[in-house]
């Protein structure tokens, strides 16, 4: 485990669509957040606008030093389930996946929620605005390809375009495809 002397991440798991509520309560309580939102088109039939929505639903970030009485503050806050754990502890987010996070959903016109995927090659992006930001990247459709940039311990990942010459594969073993979800990996030159 991680020695949590240091600020780290952490990973608060909301009610459904009290993101931004519960946010805007941790930073009253100076507890430093980051909100992953994706822009959209609202769904009303009555006109079109464009919308934040969370990119992880049910998810926020927040980094700080989780001593007993911070934690017990965020959890009291109205609208946390919980803050995410692995094995009774709390799970530290590595920094580069959160700031992987920020530079995808920051540069991406149209980025959108996709479903956890532990197949292909890790990539890193090497040209282009998003240079530095780390994923998957997976073959969606012939002759497209997205980034799959993903929080490991919460199942779940945002995806957006890119092209394929932009990225190089990072020093990483391919990971096996899940059993439930065969995605072929993209191929890079």
């Amino acid at each position: 485990m991680k020695r949590l002397e240091s600020p780290h991440w952490f990973a608060v798991y909301t009610r459904s669509r009290h993101e931004k509520q519960v946010e805007l309560m941790l930073r009253r309580q100076q507890v430093e957040t980051y909100l992953p939102l994706r822009r959209t088109w609202s769904r009303r039939l009555d006109r079109r606008a464009q919308v934040d929505l969370p990119a992880l639903p049910g998810y926020l970030f927040v980094r700080c030093i989780l001593l007993g009485e911070t934690r017990a503050s965020i959890k009291k806050t109205p609208g946390v389930l919980r803050v995410v754990e692995n094995a009774g502890a709390p799970c530290v987010i590595p920094p580069e996946q959160v700031e992987s996070l920020r530079r995808v959903l920051a540069q991406a016109a149209e980025a959108e929620a996709h479903p956890y995927l532990k197949v292909g090659d890790r990539v890193e992006v090497v040209r282009g605005p998003m240079i530095g930001a780390q994923g998957y990247l997976v073959r969606v459709a012939p002759g497209r390809h997205r980034l799959i940039v993903a929080i490991e311990c919460l199942n779940r990942a945002v995806s957006v375009e890119i092209d394929a010459d932009d990225v190089d594969r990072c020093e990483e073993p391919v990971m096996a495809a899940h059993p439930r979800r065969p995605v072929i990996a993209a191929r890079l030159k």
